[in-house]
Formats: C-alpha cells, structure tokens, sequence
C-alpha cells in the first residue's frame, strides 16, 4: 500500500524499516499525516459547502429552461457521505410566486473513495408527483480533468398531480409520465454539451391549449411519445407523436436554449381519425418564438376544388 504526495511515495512497509527513501520516520509521518488531513480537509469542506443547489441547479438548466430556472432547498440534513433534502422547489424567472415542479425526500450518496481521483459521483433519488425520480452525476471534477454525466430517469409521475396553471401553453395536463435522458454537462462550455432523451406519457389529456384566434382547445390521448437530442444549446425533437382516439398528430423541431436567443421552433401535422375529433379534418400545428411563451398557430389544410384542379 502507498501514499503518493507529489512526488513522494511512502510505503508503510518501509515505517518499520526506518528507511524510506533517505527520509527519517519523522518526515515520513508529516508527508503522511499531511496527505491524511489534506482529504479529511476536503470531505468537511465538501460536506459544508458542497454546491448542492448549483450542481442541480445548473443540472435541470441544460435540461429544461436555461439560466432562468431557478432552485430553492428546503430543509436539508446533511451526513457522512451524504444528505437529506426535504423539498426542491424549481421555479422560473417568468412564473413569479408559482413553483415551476417540485421534488420531495431527495436523498444523495457520493463515493468519497473516488476523491483520491480527484472526481466525485453523486446517486440520488426523489419523489415526484406520486411517481419517482432517479438522477446519477458521474465524474463532477474536484481536482481532475473530466466531463461529467448525468443520467435522470422518472417512473410513474402521475401528471394530474401537478397544479393548474403553472405553465403558460395549456391550463393543465393529466396522465403517466416515464422517461430518461442522458447527458454529458459542460458546466463552462455550453456549446459543447451533448446528450439524447426519451419521454413517454400515457392515457391523459392536454386541457385549454392556448392557440392564436382559436377557442381553448382540449386533447385527450392515448400516448405521446418524445424523442431527441441535446447538441450544445440546441435541443433537436427528432420524434413528436401524439396518438390520440379523435387525431393523430406526428412532427419535429427544434428549442434554442442560447441566453440571448431562447426560442422554440415546432412543426407537426394532424389529422382527424372520426368525426368527432377535436381538429376537424388535416392541418398544421406550428408553435414558434419566445419559450415563455411560444406562439401557437393552427392551420388547417383547404381542399383544392375540382373546378381549380389543374388538367
């Protein structure tokens, strides 16, 4: 077994020996001791000031929102190894006194073994909605040179849950919410971030969706399904389906996460299954502009008469 401080190996072996490489066992001991409360120092500093509410914090920005999202802790407990967070409270610069989600009984492990590394691994798991989350944070750097990953997984959310009018696109939004995403975070380098997401959410609906020059518009679905990847500050939608008894409604697009840009860029297609659909027929849906909030257009496809046919 070996302890290396810079240059210097000491090897316990050799304590008995009285010979460690021309040092006398007082030295040996100071470079010991000194290596000893050098990460001593480093677990209590990390358990004192360990930036829970940035690390997450800037964790749900890249995945969500951007630098407007903002997070509050409420009763944490910390321990060895450790914590216990009662309540996470995220909210968002344009939802003033409206929490954006919560999460509950939060618990955080990390691995003070990878610390000689110079890295650190945090596992945590929460409650959300009835359902649970699970996020894992792998290589954070604390000395070494590396890029860390985040891996998030929610199972069983139960979105009826969630409170009404807390987002400015639909009143409210019911059904069973499963996912991941996987993510490389660049704390310092925005653009290089990388990473690819799935979302699933069955038997729901999506009540009073606010579009331009049309009544509040109600859909109920079967499931709907999102797919993509997140390349720098740039989310790419490479599958939106949503299948619902009255429409099928499938597209793409794309959400520009950029501080000076935010904007989302969403083109799907409907069209109605039976007559009593709530989009009659086939059409567009496009949803442009500001995050918050995006503009909503429906346009729907007029048939082409006989008369105007060309030969």
């Amino acid at each position: 077994m070996a302890f290396d401080i810079g240059r210097i190996k000491l090897k316990i072996k050799d304590i008995y020996r009285n010979k460690i490489s021309g040092l006398s066992i007082k030295k040996n001991l100071f470079y010991a001791g000194a290596g000893v409360w050098f990460f001593v120092l480093l677990i209590v500093l990390l358990n004192l000031f360990f930036p829970y509410q940035k690390l997450f914090g800037i964790a749900f920005q890249n995945l969500f929102v951007g630098s407007k999202m903002l997070v509050s802790i409420e009763d944490a407990k910390m321990k060895p190894g450790g914590g216990i967070v009662s309540k996470v409270v995220f909210g968002h610069e344009a939802m003033q006194g409206k929490p954006l989600f919560e999460v509950e009984k939060l618990r955080i492990n990390w691995n003070l073994f990878l610390l000689l590394k110079g890295i650190l691994n945090i596992t945590s798991d929460a409650s959300v909605y009835s359902g649970t989350m699970k996020a894992n944070i792998e290589n954070i750097p604390i000395m070494a040179n590396s890029l860390p990953l985040l891996k998030m997984s929610l199972a069983n959310v139960n979105l009826a849950a969630y409170p009404e009018n807390r987002l400015p696109w639909f009143r409210s939004i019911s059904g069973t919410l499963n996912g991941w995403i996987k993510e490389e975070l660049s704390f310092y380098a925005p653009e290089k971030k990388k990473g690819n997401f799935s979302i699933n959410v069955k038997n729901g609906e999506i009540k009073e969706i606010s579009v331009r020059d049309f009544p509040r518009l109600t859909i109920p679905y079967d499931e709907i399904v999102i797919e993509g990847e997140i390349n720098g500050e740039r989310i790419n939608l490479n599958k939106i389906a949503i299948n619902s008894p009255g429409n099928s409604i499938k597209g793409i697009g794309t959400i520009n996460m950029n501080d000076y840009e935010k904007k989302v860029d969403l083109k799907l297609y409907y069209e109605a299954l039976n007559k009593n659909a709530p989009l009659a027929g086939k059409g567009t849906i496009t949803i442009t502009g500001k995050q918050w909030p995006p503009e909503v257009i429906i346009t729907p496809e007029v048939p082409v008469k006989t008369s105007e046919r060309a030969p």
